[in-house]
């Protein structure tokens, strides 16, 4: 067997608008699994929630200017493109034809682990990736019987397990929670509140020259 190949991180999501809630859990996630380039994948229909306020190019261009201080992390726009929704299970087989030799480890939150089960062919998803999950210290004390079962059988405990095998992992990394969500930014916006400690100067600039999440905006 040919050796393997450095692994590559995905990062999902609508990111309307992206934040620090996004951000900075990813990168001590990937650092903690030994992984030294992440994807974000910015969606353009997306499943499991309603559609993006956005337009996806500014979702977009906000995930664009986010992401220039972190050079391990860069933009996948496959999802972005298309009129479909988004499925993981199809944006990780193309990955998968794509990069045969690296191991995929595909970035959630607990609580997407938690409702991994609601996912289409979701049992499909460990024939292609492995699952590094961003949680706060101590918060898998609090596991369905289920999800329990699925640590009982994939979860590593190292990061060496990530690398040494394409799929099939489940990783948790100790990451800070960040009370931050997309929807209260958009909030915070049309009521007029500070949104400093939530995104990136850059990004909050972006949204108002953009006009973006206000009552008035209009696509």
């Amino acid at each position: 067997m040919n050796k393997l190949r450095p692994a590559l991180g995905i990062f999902g999501g609508t990111f309307d608008p992206v934040h620090y809630g996004h951000i900075k859990p990813v990168i001590d996630a990937a650092q903690q699994a030994g992984v030294q380039s992440v994807a974000m994948l910015p969606c353009h229909i997306p499943v499991h929630k309603d559609l993006a306020p956005s337009a996806a190019k500014h979702r977009l261009a906000m995930l664009k200017l986010a992401i220039e201080c972190y050079p391990q992390l860069y933009i996948d726009d496959r999802e972005i493109h298309t009129s479909a929704p988004s499925y993981t299970i199809h944006t990780l087989q193309a990955l998968r034809a794509e990069y045969p030799r690296h191991p995929l480890c595909f970035f959630i939150g607990m609580d997407s682990l938690h409702s991994l089960a609601t996912w289409h062919e979701w049992q499909a998803l460990f024939d292609y990736c492995h699952f590094v999950v961003c949680c706060r210290p101590g918060s898998q004390t609090t596991l369905s019987k289920e999800l329990q079962q699925l640590l009982n059988e994939r979860q590593v405990m190292t990061n060496n397990a990530l690398h040494n095998a394409l799929y099939g992992k489940i990783f948790l990394a100790d990451t800070p929670l960040l009370a931050i969500s997309s929807t209260d930014i958009r909030q915070h916006i049309q009521q007029g509140l500070s949104t400093n400690n939530m995104v990136d100067p850059k990004v909050r600039a972006y949204i108002q020259t953009h006009k973006l999440y206000q009552p008035s905006t209009t696509f």
